[in-house]
């Protein structure tokens, strides 16, 4: 089923009310007016609230009221605007200030809206109503909860609305832009606590492996000093390079591999910094026991190094 939502468009005049039902799907039926328009005579506040109920029960909950008040309820002024260009927020708040100015009454008491001219002008239309010309049909229509979207008139084909639509649009904008900063801000902090973890996570995993390493290391060493009382040629370098580089290893390098030759050790590993692989290189080339020492390869990826060295040992 498809329900079609549908306008009631009353117009307020002096002892007679006017009305017809717009919608999509037909054509509302009239009496005797020959404009389309059902006419309701009153005469007093107890026939407006007899008329207001006549109308709940006749139309749908999805019905839209417009309410078109009567011209001498209504005065209308012309207000000369600033040379400085004004934003809507001030503008509105620029008429407001200039309503005691143009109509000798206190803009608390009185409803307003303006509309610019068709051509560009330096000036706005303003126009007031009562205050309780509006509140008293405000009342009525939440009384009989009736959703009221407008009350004014029609003036050049612009339309008045006393009611604070324009207000009502400019929480509606902050209120969406206050959401879209607040999912923004959710997402980025999002995003940067889980890069925080995971370069927390990668932190402490290479630091639990250089330990390992380091702990390996201190292990072999010991045994090979406690294994080997007279160790031979070969098995006295691999000791005393084990030695070297748990004594010459910066924190920034870690060893994966190990490979001796008669007088050769190839070493591979892993480092954080091209400067401390090469600084750790020129440390060896110092050494007296040893007569050379080369970086053969060197390869990157996102966080580290994988590095090849080639030592070759002194003869003892």
């Amino acid at each position: 089923m498809v329900f079609n939502k549908e306008r009631v468009i009353i117009y307020v005049q002096p002892a007679i009310l006017r009305y017809k039902a717009v919608s999509s799907a037909k054509q509302i039926t009239t009496l005797d007016t020959s404009d389309g328009l059902i006419a309701f005579h009153y005469q007093n506040e107890a026939d407006i609230d007899l008329f207001l109920s006549d109308l709940q029960k006749k139309f749908a909950g999805r019905t839209e009221f417009e309410l078109n008040l009567d011209a001498n309820l209504i005065q209308m002024q012309q207000l000369d605007l600033p040379d400085i260009k004004l934003e809507l927020s001030e503008l509105i708040l620029y008429v407001e200030a200039n309503i005691y100015k143009l109509f000798q009454l206190s803009a608390k008491n009185v409803f307003f809206d303006f509309v610019y001219p068709s051509k560009p002008n330096k000036y706005v239309t303003v126009m007031i109503t009562e205050r309780n010309n509006i509140e008293n049909w405000v009342n009525l229509f939440k009384k009989y909860e009736l959703p009221l979207t407008f009350v004014g008139c029609r003036v050049d084909h612009a339309k008045i609305n006393f009611l604070p639509w324009r207000q009502e649009k400019q929480i509606k904008h902050r209120r969406q832009l206050a959401y879209t900063i607040v999912s923004l801000i959710g997402v980025i902090s999002c995003l940067l606590c889980y890069w925080w973890i995971q370069a927390r996570n990668e932190q402490q995993y290479y630091e639990q492996k250089l330990l390992e390493q380091q702990q390996e290391a201190q292990k072999l060493t010991a045994e090979l000093s406690t294994y080997l009382p007279t160790p031979s040629l070969s098995q006295k370098q691999i000791q005393d390079a084990l030695l070297l580089f748990s004594a010459q290893l910066p924190s920034v390098i870690w060893l994966d591999s190990f490979y001796y030759e008669q007088q050769k050790i190839t070493i591979d590993g892993q480092s954080f910094s091209y400067v401390e692989l090469t600084n750790f290189n020129q440390n060896l080339l110092t050494l007296k026991n040893i007569s050379n020492s080369q970086i053969n390869s060197v390869l990157s990826n996102k966080t580290n190094l994988f590095f090849e060295m080639e030592i070759r040992l002194n003869e003892q």
